[in-house]
């Protein structure tokens, strides 16, 4: 039997990127849906108090970006979140295409299965799109704001799959948006963190990149709908670094025997390079209730 994922389950940077690290995470997450009675590092109140600093941030940023007075919105913040919208204030890249501006903008493709019965989604903090010579699209920035205590490093974003999903899906997706088609070497993805708000770290895309990202996708896909029961999706081996970066995080661990104590909030913040660090403000997961479907 085909793999049973919910009816309005769609595909993310965030449930593929589950997979690759684990696949019986994916398993008891996104198949199985199986609640959990554990937290994902401690203390967690300050685990807690991070995630909802990290959503206020994207929330005021969001307001900004829509026109919002920056003096109206930064009154009464509290640290960090002052230091951080400060950042943003001082510090957003002065050179970002102002014809088309997208905030919080939800994409979806369809991808992976010949029946399309699921679709490949994508939520952009910031797309911005510059206007080109016969109202032809040119450079196009995608732009993820992060609030990791310190910037992941380049080769640990290189390697995970936001920065293959976001450029492939807007590329694919860009037909039907306001500006037009554009070709891969005209988008750009960047990573702004407000620990180094002057140093964001850049990838330019291009033709060969986005075949790479469709065979490395459409891969993924495969080797997940072929799945059909537990036993397709097995544990990540069980050693010292995969407990270290991924396990101790794991709400599951307990229940895979990979221990009971969550991992601490400070060890995940180092952003230590053998960590593959978590922005505290990303959702898991989101259903295709707040996916934009784009005709095709």
């Amino acid at each position: 039997m085909p793999l049973q994922l919910p009816e309005t389950f769609a595909f993310s940077q965030s449930s593929l990127q589950a997979y690759q690290d684990c696949p019986r995470r994916f398993w008891l997450t996104f198949v199985q849906q199986l609640p959990w009675p554990a937290v994902e590092a401690a203390p967690v109140q300050d685990f807690e108090q991070r995630m909802r600093l990290g959503e206020r941030f994207h929330q005021l940023v969001q307001r900004r970006e829509h026109g919002m007075d920056a003096d109206l919105l930064a009154q009464a913040l509290e640290p960090p979140l002052d230091g951080w919208f400060q950042a943003y204030l001082q510090h957003r890249p002065l050179d970002l295409p102002t014809d088309f501006t997208e905030v919080e903008r939800v994409l979806s493709i369809p991808f992976g299965n010949p029946l399309g019965r699921y679709r490949l989604a994508a939520k952009y903090d910031l797309i911005a799109v510059e206007q080109g010579a016969a109202g032809r699209p040119g450079r196009v920035v995608i732009v993820d704001w992060k609030t990791t205590a310190r910037p992941t490093p380049r080769q640990i974003l290189e390697q995970r799959l936001q920065t293959v999903v976001y450029p492939f899906v807007l590329v694919e997706a860009s037909a039907a948006l306001p500006w037009g088609p554009v070709e891969p070497e005209q988008v750009e993805m960047r990573y702004w963190f407000t620990a180094a708000p002057e140093a964001p770290v850049v990838f330019s895309y291009s033709a060969e990149r986005h075949a790479a990202a469709r065979n490395q996708l459409q891969a993924l896909f495969t080797e997940i709908l072929e799945g059909e029961e537990e036993a397709d999706f097995p544990k990540t081996p069980d050693t010292e670094a995969n407990r270290r970066r991924l396990c101790n995080f794991c709400v599951y661990r307990s229940r895979c025997d990979r221990g009971v104590l969550p991992g601490s909030l400070a060890e995940l913040e180092a952003g230590a390079p053998e960590f593959f660090a978590v922005d505290l403000a990303t959702a898991l997961e989101f259903t295709l209730d707040d996916v934009e479907e784009l005709a095709f």
